[in-house]
């Protein structure tokens, strides 16, 4: 007959942490997002068309997408845009979905990467390289 001699589980965790950890989008850059549309106006607009009332609602949108390992945690790597993303004629479709929109979002983030070195994004945000 076979005894039961239980093992206590080790208690070490995870050495990398997981993509998704990685590229959702922090609170902190999602309202300095958030600050970053709203400051022509006073109040937030899409980044895209410069619409303040969409038909649905506005989504922070990955420009390097989340499936390509695009940070979560850069405003200079997220937008606000028109959404959702499964409609068809929305900014969020628009960037996620067509090689025009896909072209445009490495503009803008380039455009933002400038706003954040430069420009008076500095104040708000440091750039780090990736």
């Amino acid at each position: 007959m076979l005894g039961h001699y239980p093992v206590p589980k080790p208690s070490y965790g995870r050495r990398k942490p997981k993509r998704g950890r990685y590229t959702a989008i922090t609170d902190k850059c999602g309202k300095e997002v958030i600050r970053r549309a709203s400051e022509a106006k006073g109040y937030p607009v899409c980044e895209r068309c410069g619409c303040s009332k969409p038909k649905h609602w506005f989504e922070r949108a990955h420009l390097i997408n989340a499936s390509q390992y695009g940070s979560g945690g850069q405003p200079w790597n997220i937008a606000l845009l028109c959404s959702p993303n499964t409609t068809i004629g929305t900014c969020h479709h628009f960037a996620d979905k067509t090689a025009d929109g896909r072209e445009w979002s490495l503009q803008k983030r380039a455009e933002l990467i400038d706003y954040y070195t430069v420009g008076p994004g500095r104040q708000w945000w440091e750039y780090t390289e990736e």
